[in-house]
């Protein structure tokens, strides 16, 4: 039997009998006062606005609290919302009101028959979702359209009443986590972004830097967008933070395969970051730890009719890192600014600037080198426009600058322009149109202060020449749920690539289902085809092969999972998986030295190691192993020169391979909400993946079999909460020719810790002060084996550890 949620305001019985089916949430108008406040004039007839669009809310992802808001709406002598505010801040849930009351539609009030201006209230209560509504909710994801505040004011009305069903998400998205959740967690500094680190099927490059394997997948076939913006990297230089201010990012989600049509040209995961919407009213935040701080700030102008954002934070770790070594230098900011006005109820502009610069060099007595420093820029303009209650149209330019500093002050450089058109709508009551087209041109070249490369590096930049690429793509996807009880979500997307004269066209088909077998139970599935231009080894702004030698990568995902709420509060899912990877272009799985024909894990014979292994394998020409878990020979050779006289021609090679994979395992995530007085999470991971290349099937050299999360957070009173989170995953694969009975290197091991006192200084004010320690156990990590004549010996690196305390606050 289904059932509603219990309104908590009684309305009259004509307006009840206007529900709909469960699944959506809808206004329900209050009664009209039996007085009210007697008029200026006797002869006046004032009556009250009347709600005719369907106000349909979703619940918000990651929560399972009940919660009510209850909303002051201004409404415009046309009948739409102006303006929405809520009364007190009850994060996510205020925002979430507020931003769907923005496109709900009324008949205007009146006074002696003439439109005007008025002021009413709503009240939207929140609950979780307990039964399955028979007609379930598309999930879509509309851009969001604000309308303008007004300044005239009639007599409120009492609160109406919104009731709020959870709403379904992507079948192909990962469990996400609130923004509130996200501080709560220990080792990622309050960071969205740095969440995606915990998240199953994410196997980290090493532990504490932002790369990851997503699903098999290698850091540089994993796509970053921000409003549907392309990032070129989401982090800072090492362990840094994200490039984004918390403050700023709404949620944000991770599709590890088969995502939606909307996103393409990656062959592996997606990591996608919304921005919250304009708040309606001045606010910010703040933060100051001991490496960096930063903050943002929001205010509206033109009555409300306009929002401007500014945020962005400084690091002066390398004013700490001096005291720690006097030869390094480190340095890193970013910034975000936002604008956007409101043309008419249906029309709003708007423009978006972010940015990042890292920076990473060495001093000497004369001067400062250059180790290594990036930074990239992105403006977008936007239009946005509601074509009536049931969907939305957003145009997009976006203009852009990414560059990569080398040694000698070389740089490697992109300046791009593009533009999007994306398009939704409800063009049944269980049936939503996605659909959308894009372009962009990027323009690659070389700079370099002598206007000269050596021979090394002139063979490594052939890889990265000076040129245009044109990427040409349009793609539509629906979410149909005619069936009771059951999605479905068909799409295609068709890209076009040129670079330096060659083409292809990839076409990738997506299909996505979501099945409800019990109240509690849902089976989710998901599948697709993803193709990508030749990549990078890890994201890196100006980096991109050109020429699609080698033909474009191509991916098949599929997974499949069970869905399923254990009670109050807490969930858990169980997915499996499988993705089949074709012409990979993969230096950290498919190793350089297959290049000249030996087996992975072999030396080519003149290496110090092949020396040693002739003693121990006698199987030349390819002698000693070494661990795949490293980027070409050398590293394992403990000094020795391999077959390439040097290290650009390995990764010029590198480039040149191509191999297949397989990538398959087990998800499993159980969570109990963060933010109840105990929290936590358990994140498992068991996985296998492969790679096959010069007809030789292997493990890949980032393999670990077991990755897993766990952390708790505890409310301790007095506004005190602690929390505590141990990671562990095994080791690299190994191949050690004096010890061929050990597979891997050891397997790795640590502990974060976070408490937190917070001060509620007004209604909207706060402060706290947070101490954060990532690798309290200050381990240190296995990479690779190193072997010499006198034997091999485990490599680490570490140990990676931010011990972190600061202060943070908001109004």
């Amino acid at each position: 039997m289904l059932r509603r949620a219990a309104p908590i305001v009684v309305c009259c019985a004509a307006l009840v009998a206007q529900l709909v089916a469960p699944g959506e949430a809808f206004a329900q108008p209050a009664p009209t006062p039996e007085e009210s406040p007697p008029p200026p004039k006797p002869a006046a007839s004032i009556v009250l606005p009347k709600l005719l669009s369907d106000a349909e809310v979703p619940y918000p992802e990651g929560q399972t609290d009940e919660a009510t808001v209850t909303l002051v709406l201004t409404i415009g002598e046309d009948g739409g919302v102006r303006d929405a505010v809520p009364d007190a801040q009850n994060e996510p849930f205020s925002t979430l009101a507020r931003e769907h009351a923005l496109g709900w539609r009324f008949e205007p009030a009146t006074r002696d028959g003439k439109p005007v201006a008025a002021k009413i209230k709503f009240e939207v209560v929140f609950r979780p979702p307990i039964v399955v509504p028979e007609r379930v909710a598309t999930g879509a994801e509309v851009p969001k359209v604000q309308a303008p505040s007004g300044v005239a004011k009639a007599p409120p009305s009492g609160p109406e009443e919104v009731t709020v069903k959870g709403a379904r998400v992507e079948p192909s998205r990962t469990v996400s986590l609130s923004r509130n959740e996200v501080r709560q967690i220990p080792g990622t500094f309050g960071d969205p972004f740095r969440a995606l680190e915990i998240m199953p099927g994410v196997t980290p490059v090493v532990s504490g830097l932002p790369f990851f394997f997503v699903r098999g997948a290698p850091p540089g076939n994993v796509g970053y967008f921000l409003d549907g913006v392309r990032v070129p990297l989401l982090f800072h230089v090492g362990v840094g933070p994200s490039v984004i201010h918390p403050a700023l990012v709404d949620r944000v989600d991770l599709y590890p395969g088969g995502y939606p049509a909307r996103f393409g040209r990656f062959s592996g995961g997606i990591v996608s970051g919304e921005s919250a919407p304009p708040f309606g009213e001045a606010h910010g935040e703040f933060n100051v730890r001991l490496f960096d701080a930063g903050g943002m700030v929001e205010t509206p102008f033109a009555d409300g009719k306009g929002a401007a954002l500014v945020g962005g934070r400084y690091s002066y770790t390398g004013a700490l890192l001096t005291q720690l070594q006097s030869d390094a230098v480190l340095d890193y900011w970013d910034y975000q600014g936002r604008a956007s006005y409101e043309l008419t109820p249906d029309d709003r502009i708007g423009v978006f600037a972010f940015g990042s610069y890292d920076y990473l060099g060495q001093k000497t007595p004369t001067e400062t080198l250059t180790v290594f420093g990036t930074e990239f820029h992105r403006i977008d303009l936007r239009y946005d426009h509601r074509l009536d209650a049931r969907g939305s149209v957003r145009t997009a330019v976006t203009v852009g600058l990414d560059r990569s500093r080398l040694p000698d002050d070389r740089y490697t450089r992109d300046r791009l322009v593009g533009a999007r058109a994306e398009w939704n709508y409800l063009v049944a009551p269980k049936a939503l149109l996605r659909a959308g087209t894009d372009a962009q041109l990027d323009s690659y070249d070389i700079v370099l202060s002598d206007g000269t490369l050596a021979p090394s590096t002139a063979q490594v930049a052939a890889n990265f020449p000076s040129r245009n690429d044109l990427a040409l793509g349009a793609r539509a996807d629906a979410v149909l749920t005619f069936v009771p009880g059951f999605e479905f979500t068909p799409g295609a997307r068709l890209d076009l690539y040129s670079s330096q004269g060659a083409t292809a066209l990839g076409f990738d088909p997506r299909l996505a289902m979501r099945t409800t077998i019990t109240d509690r139970l849902r089976l989710l599935s998901a599948m697709g085809i993803a193709h990508q231009a030749p990549s990078f080894v890890v994201p890196v702004p100006g980096f991109q092969p050109g020429g699609l030698r080698g033909g474009l990568q191509k991916a098949v995902q599929e997974s499949m999972g069970l869905e399923f709420d254990l009670g109050q509060n807490t969930t858990a899912t169980a997915t499996v998986y499988h993705n089949g990877f074709f012409d990979m272009s993969d230096p950290l799985g498919a190793t350089p030295q297959e290049v000249n024909g030996c087996p992975p894990g072999t030396f080519p014979t003149g290496s110090l190691a092949g020396d040693r292994a002739n003693q121990v394998t006698n199987s030349p020409p390819c002698k000693a192993r070494f661990t795949p878990g490293t980027i070409g020979p050398d590293r394992s050779g403990g000094g020795g020169q391999a077959a390439d006289s040097t290290g650009a021609q390995r990764t010029a090679n590198a480039f040149e391979v191509r191999s297949r994979g397989t990538a398959y395992g087990l998800e499993l995530f159980l969570k109990r909400k963060l933010t109840s007085r105990v929290g936590g999470f358990l994140s498992y991971t068991l996985s296998r993946s492969t790679r096959t290349a010069n007809g030789r099937e292997y493990i890949a050299t980032f393999d670990r079999t077991h990755v897993l999360n766990a952390a708790l957070a505890f409310d301790l009173g007095r506004n005190w909460r602690a929390g505590s989170r141990v990671t562990f995953y095994t080791g690299l694969p190994k191949s050690d020719p004096t010890d061929p009975e050990s597979t891997r290197l050891a397997p790795f091991f640590r502990l974060d810790l976070r408490i937190e006192k917070r001060w509620q200084l007004g209604k909207k004010t706060w402060l706290s002060v947070v101490a954060e320690w990532m690798n309290v156990t200050m381990n240190k990590e296995e990479v690779s084996t190193t072997c010499t004549l006198q034997g091999c010996e485990a490599q680490t690196v570490g140990p990676v550890t931010i011990p972190s305390i600061g202060v943070e606050g908001g109004f």
